[in-house]
């Protein structure tokens, strides 16, 4: 079945997951456009200002509308839930008959549901023949599991791995149409094995493909604000980030600053990126607020962290092939010592070795996880100092999906995605496999190329 009781980890997925099917989208149209005027990422010209107004209105009184129905959608979660906890507890007595009863009503609530909350909570019925799937695989019901096995993966649900590992189907494991089924889920959602089905790179392309006015016949140059800058020496005085860095070697600096920047706000991967996107910013509006930031604002501040400590750095958003549920951002590093970029990643104070112990870098995790070579995680990676990660979730599963391809800004600096007057939005470029294109996303990327070498060249490179 699909979990739904046991570890913190569970239970937080679960509860994500439960919210996020029964939100009304219609809000989180509303408020995603309010966040987007307000972080002016458009500007408004007379010519358009009314059209724009009427747009917010418009999806206002669509949401408005919904109003209506919010009793009833309170009383679906009241009884969906009410029927979640009796399978469970059917499940721990083992009375797979009554399991399977209880996720009928299960889908028969649901199917009672008026037309906009059906549309709402769709997701739902993927999880209800999926679990009725295993229930009457328990039963040994294989024709009956294998019609819902199918009905669930019709309505949505996908999780290769999840289906793969899971006891309670396999009886079904040797079944024609199981393989059938499991082979279309695979090129879905078995992370690790798209990424290795990617196209290559080729380091004799010397152009990029542009997507924007910018159109270049040469490969853009990175850049790195100067440690001497006035913003970066502020930064370092306000957080004496000499004494935060110690006195070692260089990757003993590198870690310190990655295990404060861990430790100096909390990940919330729902807040609202702030308005102000420095690190002193950032800091003191998450202590006033008791509120924590996403993975985007985590690299960024230690990229603004790495820049004023006289180090090149960049923080990388990865990218899944397809946009499911997310992304994530981290940091890449330059070693001096190393002659190398280092993988480090705030949000879960990650860093990955080899099986020698020897710093990777993001590139190299990535080739390594399409040849099958070993990766190692540090022991104490771990999520807001709650949640430990493991090398087979946050490597096999969670970034063997986000590193499909990869994007950054071509200026490295701070207040890098600030909004302020008179402000140069960054220019970014995605390094995408042969085959593939970024079509400009997300958001500004002007240019893509298929270029590793270009891409993770010396920052000391002429």
């Amino acid at each position: 079945m699909y979990p739904v009781s046991g570890s913190v980890k569970t239970v937080h997925f679960r509860t994500i997951l439960f919210n996020a099917i029964l939100l009304n989208k219609r809000y989180l149209l509303i408020w995603y456009t309010i966040c987007f005027l307000k972080d002016k990422e458009i500007t408004l010209s007379n010519r358009n200002h009314m059209k724009t107004v009427f747009l917010i209105i418009t999806m206002l009184c669509l949401g408005l509308s919904g109003m209506a129905q919010n009793n009833e959608k309170k009383e679906f979660e009241r009884k969906y839930s009410a029927l979640t906890q009796e399978v469970a507890n059917a499940r721990k007595q083992k009375d797979y008959k009554k399991a399977e009863k209880l996720n009928w009503e299960k889908l028969k609530l649901y199917q009672g549901l008026p037309q906009q909350l059906q549309e709402n909570t769709k997701n739902i019925t993927g999880l209800v023949y999926y679990d009725l799937a295993c229930y009457q695989a328990l039963q040994g019901k294989k024709k009956a599991a294998l019609k819902n096995f199918e009905k669930a993966f019709n309505s949505g649900w996908n999780d290769y791995n999840h289906a793969k590992g899971d006891s309670d189907i396999d009886n079904l494991r040797k079944e024609k149409k199981y393989l059938e089924i499991m082979a279309k889920m695979r090129l879905d959602s078995d992370y690790l094995y798209i990424l290795q089905q990617a196209e290559g790179y080729n380091r004799t392309e010397t152009k990029p493909i542009c997507y924007n006015e910018s159109v270049t016949d040469t490969l853009p140059r990175f850049t790195y604000m100067n440690p001497n800058d006035s913003n970066l020496v502020q930064l370092r005085k306000h957080f004496n980030l000499d004494s935060i860095a110690g006195s070692g070697d260089e990757i003993s600096k590198i870690k310190n600053l990655l295990y404060w920047v861990h430790n100096i706000v909390p990940h919330d991967g729902n807040s609202r990126n702030p308005e102000e996107r420095n690190t002193i910013a950032m800091v003191e509006l998450c202590k006033k607020e008791n509120r924590g930031v996403n993975c985007r604002m985590m690299a960024q501040m230690l990229n603004e962290c790495y820049l004023a400590m006289g180090f090149k750095s960049r923080f990388i958003t990865c990218m899944p092939k397809v946009m499911i549920n997310d992304c994530h951002v981290i940091n890449a590093v330059y070693s001096n010592t190393l002659d190398k970029w280092l993988w480090m990643d705030p949000t879960f104070n990650a860093y990955v070795t080899d099986e020698k112990g020897n710093l990777l870098g993001i590139g190299e995790v990535r080739e390594r996880l399409r040849n099958n070579q070993p990766v190692v995680l540090n022991e104490d990676a771990n999520w807001n100092n709650k949640n430990k990660q493991t090398k087979e979730y946050y490597l096999d599963y969670y970034m063997a999906k986000n590193l499909y391809y990869v994007t950054c800004p071509l200026q490295s600096e701070y207040n890098a995605e600030t909004n302020y007057p008179g402000k140069k939005w960054p220019m970014y470029i995605s390094l995408v496999p042969e085959g593939y294109s970024s079509n400009g996303k997300p958001g500004a990327t002007a240019y893509d190329s298929h270029n590793d070498s270009y891409f993770w060249q010396s920052p000391y490179q002429e």
